[in-house]
């Protein structure tokens, strides 16, 4: 019994010890929890696929039909997703994915902007450095009813693959899709001398005006402060805020992390980087854009990834990933002279360095003072605006040497996409409403023209940062 007592006497006193001596090292730690990053969580898997998805789709026999409808778009990306699936699991050699030209009745998906194929790939959970070596990125994926082949573009080359799956559902796809087409384009675009015969939609009415609100309104105090109360979570009591001339409301903590919230419904974040150490993948950063874009405000309806770019701040590599969203089933434009997002969320290894959301919704107060009135159709707006355009055209110095005539040619050769949107003025709060308006794609210019006047609002350059803008 004594010698239990004794062991028990000097447990303790070791466990005395242990507990003096560690004191001065946890009493010397200066901690400071509200610098814990309440994002950085553990990354939740997200369902991917109606948040990747292509912006547009086309079937070709004669003529290619481009189409915007949301549900043609669904049922023709859930056969793709399962095709695409097949061909990224498999490990193809360099050998296997050749140059190529489609042709013939086929079927193509469209995303945006060229999308990474890794990305992509990891999507599917699953690798494929073979795919990658090759085809790095994919502008569009079309399957060849004559030739039986996937054919892939990543906006440079076409390859060609042998596929052997899913040939009828893709076959299915482009009939139900050809059929839609069919029924509503049976108007053909050609004024250039050379240029291809575009099918443009059939539709000859679209709401005018389409009054819209921010989703983010300022003058909602209890809203704007719980969006920050979510942002800053237990730091918000050693949050400052202030609000400047422009009434944009500041909250800033320790000059690290600050939110904005302006005026006209812009939503902008940004955090400090300095303790982002870790690297992370392209894939792994997009679950954590998407886990954040949930936890705040939520994913918009009709929402989609339009592009992916990478980016290098204060030494550190990270990923950008932009969004874009339709409304009333059709596509909406910003204006480029703003150059503004949907949204836009930059990654550095594991952490949400910046955020902007800009999103608009459809004023229901104002519902009923939306009517569908008749449109001009494209030709009369090509015929009223060609001089003017190919004016604008002129004015860039590469152009100058071109005579008006030559310019026109060149304009029309080059037209190859028509079809009806939303332009979003963006920030100006005074004009809440967006125009229903024709976009004309040419080669290296978009004109959005008024659908109802017929003027011209924006001439935007393909790929060339902030555009010339008309008001």
């Amino acid at each position: 019994m004594y010698r239990e007592k004794i062991k028990n006497l000097v447990l303790i006193m070791l466990v005395s010890m242990a507990i003096y001596s560690s004191s001065f090292i946890w009493l010397d730690l200066s901690f400071d929890l509200t610098r814990f990053n309440p994002v950085d969580s553990e990354i939740e898997e997200v369902y991917l696929w109606n948040k990747i998805k292509p912006s547009k789709v086309s079937v070709t026999n004669q003529y290619e039909y481009i189409i915007y409808d949301s549900d043609i778009n669904e049922s023709v990306w859930r056969v793709y997703r399962d095709t695409m699936f097949d061909v990224f699991r498999f490990a193809y050699s360099d050998g296997d994915i050749q140059e190529a030209s489609a042709a013939g009745r086929t079927i193509r998906i469209y995303f945006d902007s060229p999308m990474p194929s890794e990305l992509l790939i990891e999507s599917f959970g699953t690798s494929n450095n073979r795919f990658q070596n090759v085809v790095d990125k994919i502008i569009w994926i079309g399957y060849s009813l004559d030739s039986g082949k996937l054919y892939i573009d990543d906006g440079i080359k076409t390859y060609g693959l042998e596929i052997t799956t899913n040939q009828q559902e893709l076959t299915d796809a482009y009939d139900n899709t050809m059929a839609y087409a069919s029924n509503k384009y049976d108007t053909l675009f050609n004024y250039g001398s050379n240029a291809p015969y575009i099918p443009v939609s059939t539709d000859e009415t679209a709401l005018n005006p389409v009054f819209i609100r921010s989703e983010i309104d300022i003058e909602d105090s209890v809203n704007i402060e719980n969006i920050a109360k979510n942002y800053f979570r237990d730091t918000f009591d050693y949050v400052r805020t202030t609000i400047d001339s422009s009434r944009t409301i500041n909250y800033i903590y320790r000059n690290e992390k600050v939110l904005r919230l302006y005026e006209e419904g812009l939503l902008e974040f940004y955090d400090s980087i300095e303790s982002t150490m870790d690297d992370s993948s392209m894939y792994r950063s997009f679950l954590t854009a998407l886990n954040f874009i949930d936890d705040f405000l939520g994913f918009p309806e009709n929402a989609y990834l339009s592009q992916v770019t990478t980016f290098i701040e204060d030494g550190k590599y990270g990923y950008r990933f932009l969004f874009n969203h339709g409304l009333l089933e059709r596509p909406v434009v910003f204006s480029q002279v703003r150059d503004e997002k949907a949204i836009q969320i930059d990654i550095v290894g594991s952490k949400v360095v910046f955020y902007q959301r800009f999103i608009r919704v459809v004023d229901e107060l104002m519902e009923t003072e939306m009517i569908e009135v008749n449109v001009l159709s494209p030709q009369e707006i090509i015929e009223n605006n060609i001089d003017f355009i190919a004016e604008l055209y002129l004015e860039s110095p590469e152009n100058q040497y071109l005579e008006i005539d030559e310019a026109k040619e060149r304009i029309l050769n080059g037209i190859h996409e028509i079809y009806l949107a939303y332009f979003d003025p963006s920030r100006r709060s005074r004009d809440q409403l967006m125009r229903s308006v024709w976009v004309i794609k040419t080669t290296d210019r978009n004109y959005v023209f008024n659908a109802i006047t017929g003027a011209i609002i924006e001439e935007q350059k393909v790929a060339q940062g902030v555009d010339d803008g008309l008001e």
